[in-house]
């Protein structure tokens, strides 16, 4: 893979590198620390990646691994309610604080399945799980978010 074709798949990969960085660590700053240093260890590392088809879901694993040391660095999850409001349209506003209220071995998931368009498999390798406990996450989540939901429609 060339400089350019870096770049360009790094680009492309952007909102995806935002939007999993944001289900993670909520702070716009650590976002934007963790996806740079997600890049930064990509282009050093990038001998290792066997197939460029598989670059996204490489580098959002890379993501994972940073947001991990950025949570272990805090010594806590901070929760996301106080930036779903502003990171969410207010049509979607319930939908986007029941997600952030989601534990983030659920929110994680939803986010790369539903909203980044991963297949089960895919998350499964990046979140290094058997691909069973990926659906049953997501299983559990709908559920979660469901019942939150529906909660809130009669409220």
């Amino acid at each position: 893979m060339t400089k350019t074709e870096f770049t360009d798949a790094v680009l492309a990969a952007e909102p995806t590198l935002y939007r999993v960085a944001k289900s993670m660590l909520g702070s716009e700053a650590d976002c934007a620390d963790a996806a740079q240093n997600a890049i930064l260890h990509a282009w050093e590392r990038l001998d290792t990646l066997k197939k460029p088809e598989y670059f996204k879901t490489w580098l959002v694993r890379i993501l994972i691994n940073e947001c991990k040391g950025v949570l272990r660095t805090r010594g806590r999850c901070v929760p996301l309610e106080q930036d779903a409001d502003e990171a969410a349209p207010e049509t979607d506003g319930e939908l986007y604080a029941a997600l952030a209220a989601l534990d983030e071995k659920y929110r994680l998931p939803v986010t790369l399945h539903y909203i980044e368009g991963f297949r089960t498999s895919e998350i499964a390798g990046m979140m290094r799980l058997p691909e069973g406990t990926v659906k049953t996450r997501l299983r559990r989540a709908r559920e979660i978010l469901r019942k939150e939901l529906e909660g809130a429609c009669y409220a």
